[in-house]
């Protein structure tokens, strides 16, 4: 493993872990053909911005992510290839930053951001949020403020399913999160603010709080919540992100009724091969096609949203409950 460690990250160095994290990208940039080339295509990706009233979205023309978003994450397809995020499965020319001795930060080869990282267990195990939720935290805290950390849950949206992972990029980069200051709370437990978006076509909940502690309590206290009122045995179907400045830790999460729009399973000139993860919830839209990007309107990410997202109605019940 010691050919893959770019640099190691305890919490305890001088230099902070964006720092880090840059000088990977531009070390990465030179050694590697192909992530330098990946890069070079990120930035003279297409974007097509469309006003749908009550929000904003950006649809993104990506052609490399053609692959994530036509992944077969079925068990059976998954037992039969190698896993992408293993380290001994891992290109010959990538590395990555130890991080606090449990994970690898490695640069996405597929980027939708012009810093676009993936936070790898060095460890084989299932995509699972409750028992790495501290991860995820302190990781914002490390990142913050210039990225939030996403999470796809293994059924809505990670090309991944089976190694347990993150992802960061630009807080900048992300519509949603920066219209999150003009929404309102509606109930505040144990010093956690929580907010539900409304008139937005898609169902998210935002939790607020300047405790680490009191912030992975009452979001594990949500997700259980959720998971009785869907009658769940496993995780309930979830995309979030994550930031953090100072103090201050807020988590969006967005719940999912399905993974993936009944166009995208349709034929011809009527499929919208669009496979909504945490980025496309929240305001990107990542368009692999050119006819994609060229005709989408407001009314086919409104189908999308509503589609995918939990019913409101639903929602509301869960916050009742908490």
């Amino acid at each position: 493993m010691g050919t893959q460690v770019f640099a190691e990250f305890n919490g305890e160095d001088h230099l902070s872990l964006v720092t880090v994290c840059r000088n990977l990208l531009d070390e990465q940039k030179k050694s590697w053909p192909g992530l330098d080339w990946a890069y070079r295509a990120m930035s003279a990706v297409k974007r097509r911005f469309l006003n749908c009233r009550r929000y904003h979205v950006t649809l993104q023309f990506n052609p490399q992510r053609a692959v994530s978003s036509g992944a077969a994450v079925d068990p059976e397809s998954i037992k039969k290839r190698p896993c992408f995020l293993c380290i001994k499965n891992l290109p010959p020319e990538q590395q990555g930053i130890l991080y606090r001795r449990g994970y690898m930060i490695l640069c996405n080869p597929a980027p939708l951001f012009d810093k676009h990282f993936t936070i790898a267990a060095h460890q084989h195990q299932p995509q699972e949020i409750a028992s790495s939720l501290n991860v995820l935290l302190q990781l914002s805290a490390d990142l913050s403020p210039d990225y939030a950390v996403f999470y796809n849950g293994p059924a809505c949206g990670a090309s991944a399913p089976d190694h347990l992972h993150f992802q960061a990029g630009p807080v900048a980069d992300i519509p949603f999160l920066n219209t999150l200051n003009k929404l309102s709370p509606v109930k505040e437990i144990s010093a956690v603010r929580f907010y539900q978006g409304k008139n937005i076509d898609r169902s998210v909940i935002i939790l607020e709080a300047k405790s680490r502690a009191a912030m992975a309590e009452q979001f594990l206290h949500l997700l259980k919540n959720m998971q009785n009122k869907l009658s769940r045995d496993s995780e309930p179907m979830i995309n979030l992100f994550c930031t953090a400045a100072g103090d201050f830790w807020r988590l969006a999460v967005f719940p999912r009724g399905k993974h993936r729009p009944d166009a995208y399973f349709l034929t011809g000139e009527k499929r919208i091969f669009i496979s909504p993860g945490a980025v496309d919830m929240a305001g990107l839209i990542i368009t692999p096609l050119a006819a994609d990007f060229n005709r989408l309107t407001c009314e086919n990410i409104r189908t999308i949203y509503q589609e995918v997202s939990l019913p409101e109605e639903v929602i509301n019940k869960i916050m009742e409950e908490l």
